[in-house]
């Protein structure tokens, strides 16, 4: 079995690699560029092969569905931007974020080989509309609300993704990510937007406090827990739906977090700020949101979580040095 993912050098897109390499598949990464830091050279990527080419341009993505034996693709692809890349380059965010995924299902209608395709979006799409009567964001009943370009192009292509399928009966999952950190996010320049998890292991490291802005909870996932959510989704043969969440299933939050690293970097020192304006640790959100609900994912394939968070902590501090990272 041979999986396709688009946005391979990126964060989400490497930890799938990882994990799909793992699981015993071959794996082709299909983004711009090759990932930073030497990642190709790691074990854990062992085998990948990378195609460079624009998800937008349906020459490069059939050179890349053209490798042999691709029976499934995952589509991470996407601009992640900040208030000011909205700002400068909005067309460009529409053209990568809708106009990729609809140029990657019309090549891949072409392609009856392929079983399935995984389109992954994002919580974004819920904005900040009020959660179900759970406290959840629930799949079929939290009515999506974008709140900026990300959520609505997310929105957009989950639709269109969706509605190709219909039209040429193609099996198409979409998977509703929610909030990520962990091993294979570096500081490349390519994501606007890094954890305030990386940002805080970034300031220990660096001998720098740590000055919260507020707690910043959420359900945090650990990228290789995310990366497990979305191989189930793209290989399971059990799925009733055709939309699923994959989130960390508890909430956690960022003085917990600090907590945890301050017990394996002596001398970090972290506080809150008096004023949020005061805040180092950037958070792209103004406030916080719902968790979203992993109940529908945890029936049809089994997904559970595996790293809470003081797991998550020592797992991705062992992997950072070897990332090319400081410990």
């Amino acid at each position: 079995m041979a999986t396709l993912i688009t946005g391979g050098s990126g964060f989400i897109g490497l930890a799938l690699a990882e994990r799909l390499i793992a699981d015993g598949e071959t794996v082709i990464l299909f983004d711009l560029s090759a990932p930073g830091h030497d990642m190709l050279v790691r074990p854990e990527l062992a085998g990948a092969t990378l195609v460079t080419g624009d998800v937008t341009s349906a020459d490069d993505v059939d050179r890349a569905l053209n490798m042999a034996g691709i029976d499934r693709v995952i589509h991470t692809a996407a601009m992640t931007p900040n208030a000011q890349r909205e700002h400068d380059a909005a067309r460009q965010i529409v053209d990568v974020n809708i106009g990729g995924t609809v140029n990657l299902l019309e090549r891949v209608t072409l392609r009856p080989a392929i079983k399935r395709v995984t389109v992954l979006s994002s919580v974004a799409v819920y904005g900040f509309s009020q959660p179900a009567a759970s406290g959840l964001f629930e799949e079929d009943l939290s009515p999506p609300a974008p709140a900026a370009l990300y959520g609505i192009t997310k929105l957009a292509s989950e639709q269109a993704a969706l509605r190709i399928a219909d039209l040429h009966k193609l099996d198409v999952r979409v998977i509703r990510l929610g909030p990520a950190f962990g091993p294979w996010e570096l500081q490349t320049g390519v994501r606007d937007a890094l954890s305030p998890h990386y940002q805080v292991l970034r300031m220990a490291f660096d001998g720098r406090e740590a000055i919260l802005p507020r707690s910043m909870a959420g359900d945090w996932i650990y990228s290789r827990d995310a990366a497990l959510g979305v191989a189930r989704v793209s290989t399971s043969d059990a799925l009733k739906h055709r939309t699923y969440h994959v989130s960390g299933g508890v909430l956690s939050d960022l003085p917990r977090w600090c907590e945890i690293i301050a017990t394996h970097i002596p001398g970090f020192r972290w506080r809150m700020a008096e004023i949020e304006a005061e805040g180092n640790v950037i958070y792209g959100l103004p406030k916080d949101r719902a968790p979203l609900n992993i109940a529908r994912l945890a029936a049809d394939a089994g997904f559970k979580p595996q790293f809470h968070l003081e797991d998550a902590a020592r797992d991705y501090l062992g992997w950072l040095p070897q990332a090319g990272e400081p410990a």
